[in-house]
């Protein structure tokens, strides 16, 4: 087991603090063994409890847009790797800024190791280290991260293409889902995580698609219902309930 409390004994809870929201904080620090070098260590800190929500090192576990949670759920195998990946990209974030994004990429691939070595498989594993990859360059990269989201979209679009030529029109038509690979290349090292995006964002693309699509359905029945029984308060939205709607208020009784 990889997660360790401070002594170096196995992790068996974690205590932390709701924030309301999709915000928590870890009440006790906890550490990380890198699988791949016993040697290497990682704390995280348990998080300043005066901040405001949203502040300091707090986390959301994985980042998932709640239209996906039945996908991708927020917490379970991965709670403590993205725990982690929220505080080593929070670290990211405070660094000189020529060096957030090769801290980032480090912190990104610790994600994906720890998610493997708690249980995620590989593939999935493989998805959640290309979305935080993505959002890697949307976050650090200005406008290069333009140009890269404009090639994954293209190269999804050649992708699922392919396919549906290939079936429709003629068998030739499989060898566009390879512009993808080749069109990787020119990201050197990042080659892999461009490569990963485009063939398992085109394997996604029609889940992603049909749960944005309940999810909006949803929200227009919700929508009808307080329109038509003049509910107050403000307009239904297409997400799980993710906090109560004052901070003020407390939770209604049973």
């Amino acid at each position: 087991m990889p997660f360790i409390d401070r002594h170096g004994n196995a992790l068996l809870g974690l205590p932390l603090v709701y924030r309301l929201g999709r915000d928590f904080q870890v009440a006790e620090t906890f550490c990380w063994r890198d699988p791949r070098d016993s040697d290497r260590v990682l704390t995280i800190p348990a998080h300043d409890l005066t901040l405001p929500p949203g502040e300091g090192n707090s986390t959301d576990f994985a980042s998932v847009p709640p239209f996906l949670w039945g996908l991708i759920a927020s917490f379970g195998k991965q709670t403590l790797p993205a725990i982690l990946h929220d505080e080593l990209a929070n670290r990211a974030r405070l660094a000189p800024a020529d060096e957030r994004l090769e801290l980032r990429r480090t912190a990104d691939e610790d994600f994906r190791v720890a998610l493997i070595d708690s249980g995620v498989h590989q593939l999935r594993a493989r998805v959640m280290w290309a979305a935080v990859g993505m959002e890697r360059y949307v976050r650090h990269a200005g406008r290069l991260a333009a140009l890269l989201i404009a090639q994954l979209g293209i190269g999804v679009l050649a992708i699922v293409s392919s396919v549906a030529l290939g079936i429709v029109a003629h068998p030739l038509w499989l060898l566009l889902g390879l512009a993808p690979a080749i069109a990787a290349l020119v990201w050197g090292k990042n080659a892999k995580l461009v490569l990963a995006a485009s063939y398992l964002g085109a394997l996604y693309a029609p889940l992603v698609a049909a749960a944005f699509t309940g999810s909006r359905a949803e929200q227009l029945l919700a929508i009808s219902v307080w329109a038509g029984t003049g509910t107050s308060g403000p307009l239904p939205k297409a997400e799980p309930t993710l906090r109560w709607p004052d901070r003020g208020t407390t939770p209604p009784p049973r």
